[in-house]
C-alpha cells in the first residue's frame, strides 16, 4: 500500500479578537475558507459584516480585526504563533505598521542600488494569507510517484500598487525540474492584496521568492 507524505515547510500560520457590539448587530460562529471564524453582521443586512471579526486556528485566535459596513477598518493583527505577532496592517490607513521578517523569503526590486531606502513587500494577512496562496500548488504525478526531497519555491510578482499580477511555482532536485504558472482566476479578491515595496519613497514593482521543502514518501506494507 502506498502513501504520500507531502510536507510544504513554509512557516506559516497560527492564527484572533476584536470587538464592537450592539443591539444592532448579531455575532455567531461560522467557517471561511476551512477555518473556524468568529463574526459581527448587522441584523438589518445580514451578511453585511460590521464589528469584531476573528480567524481561529485550533482552539487559539490568530487573526484579530473588525469591519464597517462590509469593509475592513483599523488595525488587523495577525499572529504567527500564541502571543507572537507576526504583523500589523492598518486597512483604514492603507500601511503597514509592523511585519516579522521571514528568513526563506527572497525580495528582487525594480531599480535599487546601494544606500537606498528600502521596505520590502509582505502579503497582506501574512502567513495565513500565504498559506491560502499556498494551498492552490497540487504536487505532480511524478513527485506523488517518487520518493525525496525537493526544493520548492513560490513565486509572487507584484506591480507597484502591491497587486499580484503573476504566481508560479517552481520545483528544484537534481533529477527533476518544473516550473508552473497558477492560473489567477482561481484567487478570491483578498489573496491579490500585497504591501508594495518602497524605494526612496516610491513604489517599486517587485518579487518576493519563498523557498520551502516538499518531502516525497513511498511506504509499502
Amino acid at each position: 500500500m502506498k502513501k504520500l507524505f507531502l510536507l510544504i515547510i513554509f512557516g506559516l500560520l497560527n492564527l484572533v479578537s476584536f470587538g464592537q457590539k450592539s443591539d444592532s448587530t448579531l455575532s455567531y460562529y461560522s467557517f471561511y475558507r476551512g477555518f473556524s471564524i468568529h463574526k459581527t453582521e448587522l441584523k438589518a443586512k445580514r451578511g453585511v459584516l460590521n464589528g469584531e471579526y476573528k480567524i481561529f486556528n485550533g482552539k487559539s485566535v490568530g487573526v484579530l480585526g473588525a469591519y464597517k459596513n462590509d469593509e475592513r477598518i483599523g488595525r488587523w493583527t495577525f499572529f504567527y504563533k500564541k502571543d507572537t505577532i507576526e504583523q500589523v496592517y492598518n486597512y483604514s490607513t492603507k500601511k503597514l505598521e509592523y511585519n516579522r521578517p521571514n528568513k526563506n523569503i527572497t525580495y528582487y526590486l525594480d531599480s535599487i542600488k546601494e544606500g537606498d531606502t528600502v521596505v520590502y513587500p509582505a502579503k497582506i494577512n501574512a502567513s495565513f494569507g500565504l498559506y491560502m496562496l499556498s494551498r492552490l500548488f497540487k504536487p505532480p504525478y511524478f513527485i506523488q510517484k517518487s520518493i525525496g526531497e525537493y526544493t520548492l519555491y513560490y513565486v509572487f510578482t507584484l506591480n507597484n500598487e502591491g497587486r499580484l499580477i503573476k504566481y508560479e511555482t517552481k520545483i528544484a532536485s537534481d533529477n527533476y525540474n518544473k516550473i508552473d504558472e497558477i492560473d489567477l482566476k482561481r484567487l478570491r479578491p483578498e489573496d491579490f492584496d500585497f504591501s508594495p515595496a518602497v524605494v526612496n519613497g516610491k513604489n517599486v514593482a517587485s518579487t518576493m521568492v519563498i523557498e520551502s521543502k516538499l518531502l516525497a514518501n513511498i511506504k509499502r506494507r
